[in-house]
């Protein structure tokens, strides 16, 4: 009898055994249904990320995250804490996703623990293209004409990086070449004085674009210079001559009203008064004359040099070819 229990608890142990030895040979399911023993453990620093049934889906978890981590930096000799190891399941294992692609979207939601990225980053910067103005006696002063538009140029820069969980810790330029040369942009500057001559010898009305002490000025001796005059001038005791362009007479009264309507159209040049008492408008003397042959704005010559019609009198109905010249006497 002593025997026989012998035996029987023999057979428990066993029996006992057995079952153990079966709850120790554990596996996980893979998506299509697979018995899973060897899995790939995905690591940050030997903390575990998660599980994957292959390590082609474990290299892709690991790709995704990196992608994830680094954004738009391009990065060249990249390293990184994550490790692929491989790794028999043991018992209270399991996989805990289905795939590598489900690791990386966990650890983005919750970047847990520190995931640490060093590499090369290699970007491009724009050289930003100089503006070069040269002057120019082609053009008419005032006047601007771009004869190159120019090009940036680029740079590349390389950056040693740091990206801990996502952000840039670090990041020191250790690199700098051109890679693309920029061209300037050139704009030419008129420097020639308008005298306002057209090629058939017509004048054109010159804008007064001096501010200050008009009458010294450059522009307008050059504007007044293209007419040459020798004749009898009009003056306070020459109060009726014949000018370059028919009978002279002159008169004084407030000019605020031609001034108001001469802007009207579009002129809005400057009042001042000579030193010769003559009413200037810009670099034109003020008169009036006969709006039927001489509209207003038109440039006529006079014995007090180039004249722009502001004004007209009751005197055109009996001489239309006469000037009044506005002046101070």
């Amino acid at each position: 009898m002593k025997n026989l229990l012998l035996v029987l608890l023999a057979l428990n142990v066993v029996v006992i055994g057995v079952a153990v030895f079966i709850k120790m040979d554990t596996y996980a399911l893979s998506p299509d249904g697979k018995h899973i023993n060897i899995a790939y453990a995905v690591k940050a620093d030997g903390h575990l990320l998660g599980y994957t049934p292959s390590r082609d889906e474990a290299e892709e978890a690991v790709k995704d995250i990196i992608d994830e981590y680094v954004g738009d930096i391009v990065l060249t000799e990249g390293k990184t804490n994550l490790d692929i190891q491989y790794e028999r399941l043991k018992y209270g294992k399991h996989l805990q996703t289905q795939d590598g692609r489900d690791i990386a979207e966990q650890v983005l939601k919750k970047p847990s623990p520190e995931i640490i990225i060093i590499g090369t980053a290699v970007e491009t910067e724009v050289i930003e293209k100089d503006t070069v103005m040269k002057e120019t006696d082609e053009l008419i002063k005032g006047e601007t004409e771009v004869r190159e538009e120019g090009e940036d140029g680029e740079r590349s820069v390389s950056s040693e990086v740091v990206i801990e969980n996502g952000k840039v810790t670090s990041k020191k330029t250790i690199d700098k070449k051109v890679t693309k040369e920029d061209i300037d942009k050139v704009v030419m500057i008129g420097t020639k004085l308008d005298n306002g001559l057209n090629e058939d010898g017509s004048y054109h009305f010159v804008h007064c674009t001096v501010e200050e002490d008009i009458e010294n000025s450059e522009e307008y001796k050059a504007v007044q210079g293209a007419f040459a005059y020798n004749g009898p001038v009009l003056s306070r005791s020459r109060g009726a001559i014949t000018g370059p362009s028919g009978k002279e007479t002159y008169y004084n009264l407030n000019m605020s009203g031609c001034i108001s309507i001469m802007n009207s159209r579009g002129f809005h040049e400057p009042y001042w008064v000579r030193s010769d008492g003559v009413k200037m408008y810009g670099y034109y003397v003020m008169c009036a004359a006969g709006l039927s042959i001489r509209p207003k704005g038109s440039i006529v010559e006079s014995s007090n040099g180039l004249a722009i019609v502001v004004d007209t009198g009751g005197f055109a109905s009996r001489n239309p070819r006469q000037l009044d010249i506005a002046v101070t006497w």
